[in-house]
């Protein structure tokens, strides 16, 4: 993951990790479907897309939860999660 922190402190998202996290939205969510993230409302697919692509404050939750679910994958820890339910 490239991603840096900028000039202001904020955390620059790299174009790749943006490209990732879309193309994770596109394949696995129906286009029927909305999420919900926090006060702002329900997001369709498209909106969804568009806050990863412009990097705000709601693109860069969506892509911290694409990364960490990821992550849990890679390291076992979803499996293991998910075993002791």
């Amino acid at each position: 993951m490239n991603d840096k922190n900028d000039d202001r402190g904020k955390i620059h998202i790299s174009e790749e990790v943006k490209e990732l996290v879309i193309t994770r939205i596109e394949a696995q969510m129906s286009p029927n479907l909305k999420l919900s993230i926090g006060e702002r409302g329900s997001l369709d697919m498209e909106e969804m897309i568009k806050h990863v692509k412009e990097g705000d404050k709601i693109g860069r939750q969506i892509i911290d939860s694409h990364l960490r679910f990821i992550q849990a994958q890679a390291s076992g820890a979803l499996v293991t999660a998910l075993n002791s339910v």
